[in-house]
């Protein structure tokens, strides 16, 4: 898993009223789709990184993907 389920419950509540029931079917598909996130992060990481001909991946390809998956998202909204 790549958060804990912990730590997913802890940031939910965070955002719920106080005596929220959160059903423990949700975190299972919540990192369903985290896992999913992180793998398109790293085809964009890699796709900037081939497309630069550098020989190391630094903080900016991954800057580079990270904005080009956000402005994809908002694309299509």
């Amino acid at each position: 898993m790549i958060i804990s389920i912990r730590k997913l419950k802890k940031e939910l509540k965070k955002r719920l009223r106080t005596g929220t029931y959160i059903s423990a079917d949700i975190y299972p598909i919540m990192d369903k789709y985290m896992r999913f996130s992180l793998n398109e992060l790293n085809l964009e990481i890699v796709n900037i990184y081939t497309e630069s001909g550098d020989r190391k991946i630094t903080t900016i390809h991954v800057e580079k993907a990270m904005l080009n998956l956000l402005l994809s998202k908002t694309e299509e909204e």
